[in-house]
């Protein structure tokens, strides 16, 4: 299941360090993958992620996990943005 991920985030190195060394790793173990990752042009504080998981279940396990969370808020990810699309293909 492919999906988009956009949210905030006050620096993307800053974000782009946690999550390629952090994250994907976590991703990956549950049966995930990372398409594309950037910012907007015009705005670096607007994050953009395609992924591809098992299912819907397992991006929800994600993102409601508590530890999970905490991660992305200390690499400045600012969750109460944070909006989830599912993509038909």
């Amino acid at each position: 299941m492919i999906f988009l991920l956009q949210e905030e985030i006050d620096n993307f190195e800053k974000f782009s360090e946690w999550f390629n060394t952090e994250a994907v790793p976590k991703i990956e173990a549950a049966g995930g993958r990372v398409l594309v990752q950037g910012v907007e042009l015009e705005n670096e504080n607007m994050l953009h992620l395609v992924m591809e998981a098992p299912d819907q279940e397992t991006v929800g396990a994600f993102m409601t996990d508590e530890e999970f969370t905490a991660e992305r808020i200390a690499a400045g990810v600012h969750v109460e943005t944070t909006q989830v699309t599912f993509l038909q293909t």
